[in-house]
Formats: C-alpha cells, structure tokens, sequence
C-alpha cells in the first residue's frame, strides 16, 4: 500500500506512542498514595497501593460505563472507599487533582517534539486517548489543534467514534487521514473500523500477531514516521 497524497489530518495515540505509560501511571499513583496515607490514612491501613488498583479494577468491571472514563472511575472508587471508611466526600475533588497532575509528568521519548515541531507544519494533529493525559498539561498543546478522548465520545477506542470525532472537528474524510498508534487492537484495528489507514508505532520491535488484520505502515519511531511522510 502507499501513502495517499491526500493526507492532511494526523491522529496520534498518546500513551506509549508519545511517552512510556507504565512509569507515568506508577509514579501518579504512588503520589495519590503517599497524598492519601497523609490525609485518610483509614484508607491506607487497610489497603495497600496494589490492593487499592485492583479493587478500582473491579469497580469497572462491575460499572462497564467507567472504562470509558478513567477519571470518573477513579473519582467513583475513591467515593466507594469514603462510604466504606465512614469519611465524608469533600476530599476527593482534592484527592483526583493529585493524581491527574502528577499522571501528566511525562517523560517523552527522545525523538517525539522535533517530530512534532514538524509535523504541524505539514498537517493538522489531534491527540486521542482512551485514558486521562492532557495535552496541555503536559505541555503539547502548541502542536496539536485538539485532544479528543474516549470520555468525550462516551466510547473507548477501538470503537471509531473519537477517529469519527476527529475527522468531524477538521473537517476531514478518511482517505485525507492518517492514524499513529502503538496498540494493536485500539490503535490499528481501531483506525480500520473507521475506514482510515494507520500506521504501527513499534518501538519495541515486537512481532505482529494478529492474524485477521495489519497495519497499513510500521515504524520504529517518529524518525522513520517523518521518512515515511517525506518531511525532514
């Protein structure tokens, strides 16, 4: 397949396309623990920091709608932990804010803001995200014109509604956009749902390994991204 010349809409995945997820979200975490164990230590002295995550996991297994806000769903666990610790709710507007700073101190991987700072001179960029990162929080909102994310659409990727979204906002039909992701079921299936051609953010060199789909394009890093564009 090659690349349309039609492009002028890039959507980009924001978690372990932009910057490594799993250190983010330890780190905020262990902040909203360190902040809890100050102010309701109750909380704290009974659960410890992986039993808190898996009792929020199985909130949302139980209310299937938080998956599709992960910020409500930590809000509504921190609710049910008041209910069952005898505390009052008035901490927990306080309780998420500490969490949702310290989960947009990201740590970009080398190669993603000189990619950035060039692909919005060539196209419009919208950053979309199943979770809660924020593009202007952590400082990207100079290169994309809009975040959408699976809280606004009510509906988490791989369903298409925040590529529909996108392409709704800009303007723009599928043939003129291009996805960039890293996950394989949100990410490229995703795009495909929504009838755009998508490209596989693989910095891992991992092996594809599904078998009823691929991505129309692989790169290692936004280097190649940008040889693949022809920019640079």
């Amino acid at each position: 397949m090659s690349l349309s010349t039609d492009i002028t809409l890039l959507t980009i995945d924001l978690d372990d396309t932009l910057w490594p997820c799993m250190p983010t979200i330890m780190y905020a975490e262990q902040a909203s623990y360190d902040w809890l164990k100050q102010n309701l230590p109750k909380i704290t002295h009974r659960y410890t920091l992986d039993q808190l995550r898996d009792k929020r996991q199985q909130l949302m297994l139980e209310h299937p709608r938080l998956k599709h806000d992960l910020s409500e769903a930590r809000c509504a666990h921190f609710r049910e932990l008041a209910d069952e610790l005898g505390y009052s709710h008035d901490w927990i507007d306080e309780g998420f804010r500490v969490f949702h700073d310290a989960r947009q101190k990201v740590d970009f991987y080398d190669d993603v803001l000189p990619a950035l700072t060039l692909l919005k001179a060539h196209f419009s960029l919208v950053a979309l995200t199943n979770g809660n990162a924020d593009i202007i929080k952590t400082g990207l909102s100079d290169y994309f014109v809009c975040q959408i994310s699976a809280a606004d659409v009510s509906a988490a990727k791989p369903d298409p509604a925040m590529f529909h979204a996108a392409m709704k906002q800009l303007d723009r039909l599928p043939h003129q956009t291009l996805h960039i992701g890293d996950h394989a079921i949100h990410d490229i299936y995703g795009a495909r749902a929504a009838g755009i051609a998508s490209v596989w953010m693989n910095r891992s060199g991992q092996a594809w390994e599904q078998a009823d789909f691929s991505a129309d394009f692989e790169v290692s890093d936004f280097n190649q991204l940008l040889n693949l564009l022809e920019i640079g």
